[in-house]
Protein backbone atom coordinates (compact mmCIF):
# COMPACT_ATOMS: atom_id res chain seq x y z
CA UNK A 1 0.00 0.00 0.00
CA UNK A 2 0.93 3.64 -0.58
CA UNK A 3 2.73 5.54 2.00
CA UNK A 4 1.58 8.97 1.22
CA UNK A 5 -0.14 10.56 3.29
CA UNK A 6 -4.19 10.67 2.83
CA UNK A 7 -5.68 14.32 2.52
CA UNK A 8 -9.38 13.16 2.76
CA UNK A 9 -12.23 15.55 1.97
CA UNK A 10 -14.60 14.65 4.71
CA UNK A 11 -18.26 14.85 2.46
CA UNK A 12 -16.18 17.16 0.54
CA UNK A 13 -16.25 19.45 3.14
CA UNK A 14 -18.82 20.68 5.87
CA UNK A 15 -17.49 24.48 5.72
CA UNK A 16 -18.93 27.31 3.61
CA UNK A 17 -20.09 24.49 0.69
CA UNK A 18 -23.09 21.71 1.23
CA UNK A 19 -21.14 18.29 2.12
CA UNK A 20 -21.74 15.74 -0.22
CA UNK A 21 -22.26 17.97 -3.24
CA UNK A 22 -19.77 17.92 -6.32
CA UNK A 23 -18.98 21.70 -5.67
CA UNK A 24 -17.42 20.27 -2.03
CA UNK A 25 -15.58 17.49 -3.87
CA UNK A 26 -14.04 20.22 -6.24
CA UNK A 27 -13.14 22.69 -3.58
CA UNK A 28 -11.33 20.41 -1.11
CA UNK A 29 -9.38 19.04 -4.13
CA UNK A 30 -8.93 22.59 -4.80
CA UNK A 31 -6.53 23.15 -1.64
CA UNK A 32 -4.87 20.02 -1.89
CA UNK A 33 -7.36 16.85 -0.76
CA UNK A 34 -5.72 13.70 -2.33
CA UNK A 35 -8.91 11.78 -1.71
CA UNK A 36 -12.71 12.56 -1.20
CA UNK A 37 -15.09 10.63 1.15
CA UNK A 38 -18.67 10.28 0.30
CA UNK A 39 -21.60 8.26 1.50
CA UNK A 40 -23.97 6.41 -0.95
CA UNK A 41 -27.51 5.12 0.09
CA UNK A 42 -29.82 3.81 -2.05
CA UNK A 43 -33.67 5.16 -3.44
CA UNK A 44 -36.21 3.25 -3.72
CA UNK A 45 -36.59 2.88 -7.13
CA UNK A 46 -32.61 1.46 -6.37
CA UNK A 47 -30.93 4.55 -7.98
CA UNK A 48 -26.89 4.79 -5.77
CA UNK A 49 -26.65 8.20 -4.68
CA UNK A 50 -24.74 10.47 -2.61
CA UNK A 51 -26.38 11.38 0.83
CA UNK A 52 -25.18 10.62 4.22
CA UNK A 53 -28.68 10.71 6.28
CA UNK A 54 -31.48 8.03 5.84
CA UNK A 55 -33.68 10.59 5.69
CA UNK A 56 -34.30 14.59 3.31
CA UNK A 57 -34.43 16.62 6.23
CA UNK A 58 -31.38 17.71 7.28
CA UNK A 59 -29.36 18.70 4.23
CA UNK A 60 -31.76 19.15 1.62
CA UNK A 61 -35.13 20.91 0.81
CA UNK A 62 -37.14 17.98 1.43
CA UNK A 63 -38.30 16.00 4.12
CA UNK A 64 -38.67 11.96 5.07
CA UNK A 65 -37.33 8.68 4.55
CA UNK A 66 -34.82 8.15 1.65
CA UNK A 67 -36.01 4.45 1.15
CA UNK A 68 -39.24 5.69 0.36
CA UNK A 69 -38.64 8.34 -2.71
CA UNK A 70 -37.70 7.44 -6.35
CA UNK A 71 -34.77 9.25 -7.87
CA UNK A 72 -37.26 11.67 -10.16
CA UNK A 73 -38.50 12.61 -6.88
CA UNK A 74 -35.32 13.31 -5.50
CA UNK A 75 -34.07 15.24 -8.66
CA UNK A 76 -36.37 17.89 -7.73
CA UNK A 77 -35.11 18.49 -4.36
CA UNK A 78 -31.97 20.64 -3.82
CA UNK A 79 -29.58 21.20 -0.35
CA UNK A 80 -30.72 23.60 1.80
CA UNK A 81 -27.76 25.80 2.07
CA UNK A 82 -26.55 26.53 -1.80
CA UNK A 83 -29.26 25.10 -3.85
CA UNK A 84 -26.99 21.84 -5.24
CA UNK A 85 -28.68 18.74 -6.88
CA UNK A 86 -28.10 15.24 -4.85
CA UNK A 87 -25.46 13.66 -7.04
CA UNK A 88 -25.64 10.40 -8.24
CA UNK A 89 -22.86 7.74 -7.24
CA UNK A 90 -21.78 7.61 -11.05
CA UNK A 91 -22.11 11.66 -11.47
CA UNK A 92 -19.41 11.78 -9.23
CA UNK A 93 -17.13 9.24 -10.31
CA UNK A 94 -17.51 10.47 -14.10
CA UNK A 95 -16.60 13.76 -13.26
CA UNK A 96 -14.10 13.37 -10.71
CA UNK A 97 -12.16 10.41 -12.60
CA UNK A 98 -8.28 11.37 -12.49
CA UNK A 99 -8.45 13.85 -10.24
CA UNK A 100 -8.29 12.51 -6.65
CA UNK A 101 -9.10 9.07 -5.19
CA UNK A 102 -12.56 8.11 -3.63
CA UNK A 103 -13.70 6.84 -0.29
CA UNK A 104 -17.18 4.96 -0.45
CA UNK A 105 -19.12 4.52 2.81
CA UNK A 106 -21.59 1.87 2.50
CA UNK A 107 -24.54 3.73 3.83
CA UNK A 108 -27.64 0.78 3.42
CA UNK A 109 -27.21 -3.33 3.54
CA UNK A 110 -26.80 -4.95 0.67
CA UNK A 111 -25.74 -2.62 -2.02
CA UNK A 112 -22.13 -3.18 -2.21
CA UNK A 113 -22.44 -5.23 -5.57
CA UNK A 114 -24.21 -2.39 -7.66
CA UNK A 115 -21.65 -0.05 -5.88
CA UNK A 116 -18.68 -2.48 -7.19
CA UNK A 117 -20.30 -2.68 -10.63
CA UNK A 118 -20.23 1.30 -10.96
CA UNK A 119 -16.84 1.69 -9.80
CA UNK A 120 -16.23 -0.99 -12.01
CA UNK A 121 -17.64 0.80 -15.12
CA UNK A 122 -15.47 3.63 -14.52
CA UNK A 123 -12.75 1.79 -14.63
CA UNK A 124 -11.68 3.16 -10.93
CA UNK A 125 -11.21 0.15 -8.80
CA UNK A 126 -7.56 1.20 -7.70
CA UNK A 127 -8.91 4.66 -7.23
CA UNK A 128 -11.43 3.27 -4.31
CA UNK A 129 -11.87 2.86 -0.96
CA UNK A 130 -14.71 0.83 0.41
CA UNK A 131 -15.44 1.17 3.96
CA UNK A 132 -18.33 1.35 6.51
CA UNK A 133 -19.13 -0.25 9.77
CA UNK A 134 -19.66 -3.89 8.57
CA UNK A 135 -16.65 -5.75 8.59
CA UNK A 136 -17.93 -8.70 7.26
CA UNK A 137 -19.98 -6.97 4.22
CA UNK A 138 -15.81 -5.07 3.35
CA UNK A 139 -14.24 -8.73 3.72
CA UNK A 140 -16.29 -10.06 0.97
CA UNK A 141 -15.58 -7.15 -1.21
CA UNK A 142 -11.60 -7.82 -0.66
CA UNK A 143 -12.32 -11.46 -1.14
CA UNK A 144 -13.77 -10.93 -4.79
CA UNK A 145 -11.44 -7.93 -5.30
CA UNK A 146 -8.67 -8.87 -3.73
CA UNK A 147 -6.80 -5.96 -5.03
CA UNK A 148 -9.41 -3.37 -3.45
CA UNK A 149 -8.97 -1.37 -0.57
CA UNK A 150 -10.90 -1.49 2.29
CA UNK A 151 -11.86 0.90 5.54
CA UNK A 152 -13.44 -0.51 8.88
CA UNK A 153 -15.25 2.31 10.55
CA UNK A 154 -14.53 0.78 13.84
CA UNK A 155 -16.15 3.97 15.88
CA UNK A 156 -19.49 2.57 14.71
CA UNK A 157 -18.42 -1.39 13.63
CA UNK A 158 -20.95 -3.61 14.35
CA UNK A 159 -18.80 -6.74 14.28
CA UNK A 160 -15.59 -5.73 15.64
CA UNK A 161 -14.86 -3.48 18.35
CA UNK A 162 -11.90 -0.98 19.52
CA UNK A 163 -11.02 -2.94 22.35
CA UNK A 164 -11.05 -6.35 20.95
CA UNK A 165 -9.04 -4.90 18.23
CA UNK A 166 -6.04 -3.41 20.46
CA UNK A 167 -6.31 -6.76 22.63
CA UNK A 168 -5.83 -9.26 19.53
CA UNK A 169 -3.68 -6.31 17.51
CA UNK A 170 -0.87 -6.49 20.08
CA UNK A 171 -0.23 -9.92 19.78
CA UNK A 172 -0.64 -10.62 15.70
CA UNK A 173 -3.77 -12.41 16.16
CA UNK A 174 -5.81 -10.15 13.69
CA UNK A 175 -8.24 -12.80 11.54
CA UNK A 176 -9.31 -10.01 9.43
CA UNK A 177 -6.89 -7.30 8.59
CA UNK A 178 -8.25 -4.42 6.53
CA UNK A 179 -6.31 -2.18 4.46
CA UNK A 180 -6.84 0.62 6.88
CA UNK A 181 -9.01 1.83 10.36
CA UNK A 182 -10.67 4.71 10.40
CA UNK A 183 -11.51 5.84 14.31
CA UNK A 184 -13.13 9.43 16.05
CA UNK A 185 -10.36 11.50 16.66
CA UNK A 186 -11.71 12.07 20.56
CA UNK A 187 -10.54 8.38 20.78
CA UNK A 188 -7.48 8.37 18.94
CA UNK A 189 -4.46 7.37 20.87
CA UNK A 190 -0.51 6.95 20.05
CA UNK A 191 -1.88 2.79 21.28
CA UNK A 192 -4.56 3.14 18.60
CA UNK A 193 -1.65 4.04 16.06
CA UNK A 194 0.93 2.00 17.19
CA UNK A 195 -1.72 -1.55 16.55
CA UNK A 196 -2.71 -0.50 13.18
CA UNK A 197 1.36 -0.20 12.17
CA UNK A 198 2.16 -3.16 13.50
CA UNK A 199 -0.43 -5.18 11.49
CA UNK A 200 0.41 -3.25 8.52
CA UNK A 201 -3.04 -1.18 8.55
CA UNK A 202 -3.34 2.69 7.67
CA UNK A 203 -4.90 4.76 10.73
CA UNK A 204 -7.35 7.48 9.93
CA UNK A 205 -8.92 10.11 11.99
CA UNK A 206 -12.06 11.90 11.88
CA UNK A 207 -14.43 14.62 13.35
CA UNK A 208 -12.68 17.78 14.45
CA UNK A 209 -16.03 19.66 14.29
CA UNK A 210 -16.24 20.34 18.11
CA UNK A 211 -12.36 21.12 18.34
CA UNK A 212 -11.45 24.92 19.34
CA UNK A 213 -8.22 24.38 17.24
CA UNK A 214 -8.61 22.02 14.95
CA UNK A 215 -5.46 22.33 13.47
CA UNK A 216 -3.45 22.06 16.43
CA UNK A 217 -5.47 18.92 17.18
CA UNK A 218 -4.49 17.28 13.45
CA UNK A 219 -1.14 18.09 13.86
CA UNK A 220 -0.86 16.48 17.09
CA UNK A 221 -2.28 13.06 15.37
CA UNK A 222 0.53 13.70 12.66
CA UNK A 223 3.14 13.67 15.45
CA UNK A 224 2.11 10.45 16.82
CA UNK A 225 2.34 8.84 13.59
CA UNK A 226 -1.94 9.20 11.91
CA UNK A 227 -1.68 7.87 8.34
CA UNK A 228 -4.57 10.41 7.38
CA UNK A 229 -7.27 12.62 8.48
CA UNK A 230 -10.53 13.07 7.31
CA UNK A 231 -11.26 17.09 7.20
CA UNK A 232 -14.33 18.63 7.98
CA UNK A 233 -12.99 21.91 6.95
CA UNK A 234 -11.16 22.18 3.71
CA UNK A 235 -9.73 25.36 4.47
CA UNK A 236 -7.09 23.22 7.27
CA UNK A 237 -5.96 21.03 4.22
CA UNK A 238 -3.12 23.39 3.10
CA UNK A 239 -2.04 24.59 5.94
CA UNK A 240 -1.53 20.48 7.06
CA UNK A 241 0.47 19.77 3.72
CA UNK A 242 2.61 23.20 4.33
CA UNK A 243 2.94 21.41 7.96
CA UNK A 244 3.99 18.00 6.68
CA UNK A 245 5.87 19.42 3.54
CA UNK A 246 7.86 22.44 4.16
CA UNK A 247 9.29 24.62 1.61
Amino acid sequence: MSSEFLYIGHRGTKAIFDENTISAFVKAIELGANCIEFDVRETKDGKLIILHDNTLDRTTTGSGLLKNFNYYEIKEYRTKNHNEEIPLLGEALNFLKGKTQFMIELKDNNIKDRILKTVIHYNLLKDCIFSGRNLQELRNIKNSYPDSRICYNITKGFDFKLNKFLKLGKINNLMIKPDLISLRSNLVTKDFIEVCHKNNIKSLAWDFLSYRDARSHIKSLIAEGIDGILFDDHRNIAEIKLCLNPP
